[in-house]
């Protein structure tokens, strides 16, 4: 079906870590893969990421965001981030990333940027599929989270991490730092993944 701008999509504005804390996560993501749990298997379509903004907003829209996005990313300088620890959570396994007031400033102004474009009523059809056989089709878990991402994951309740896979969290391991530059606006797939690039920023020295 060729896409409209009365469309619906799940989108995620989102920070991609740099490629050597990709590959932790995803030695992480391959352990937690073992034997036949569900999951998310990370790859080139299913990045980890950093989410900052989840909602469902129409396509025709999205240009208009961006454009309020540029804004704000222009003047935002390379972000310098801490993993504290992995830790489990109802069986869901992240690296804990410290709340700098930098990290959390920009994850506000985003959401206040966001949130006037934000669409009710998303369902399934809202999140990306894939081309591949057979089709990854969201859950209605994955609706309700963002749906109530604004009321029950943002602002106070803003904890970012890097979610990692089901299963049982391995060793807390010691923390790392690492420099964030990336961030890109995604339609999310099934489990809320970061599947389809829509647009990206890099973030500069100031």
């Amino acid at each position: 079906m060729k896409p409209t701008g009365e469309e619906i999509l799940a989108i995620d504005v989102a920070l991609v870590p740099p490629e050597w804390v990709q590959e932790r996560a995803r030695s992480v993501n391959a352990t937690l893969l073992a034997g036949d749990r569900e999951g998310v298997r990370f790859d080139a379509t299913h990045l980890p990421h950093i989410s900052l903004a989840q909602q469902f907003i129409r396509r025709s829209n999205l240009p208009v965001l961006v454009e309020q996005l540029d804004r704000i990313l222009r003047a935002t300088p390379l972000l310098a981030l801490r993993v504290l620890r992995i830790e489990g959570r109802d069986l869901t396994v992240s690296f804990l990333v410290e709340l700098t007031p930098g990290l959390r400033r920009l994850h506000e102004r985003l959401m206040d940027a966001a949130r006037p474009y934000e669409e009710a009523g998303g369902t399934t059809d809202a999140f990306y599929s894939g081309q591949e056989i057979p089709r990854e089709t969201a859950r209605e878990k994955d609706v309700a989270w963002v749906a109530n991402y604004p009321d029950q994951a943002s602002y106070s309740n803003f904890i970012p991490h890097i979610t990692l896979g089901v299963g049982t969290a391995p060793e807390p391991g010691e923390p790392f730092d690492f420099t964030a530059d990336r961030l890109g606006l995604f339609h999310l797939g099934r489990f809320c993944t970061c599947r389809l690039l829509l647009h990206e920023w890099t973030l500069l020295p100031l």
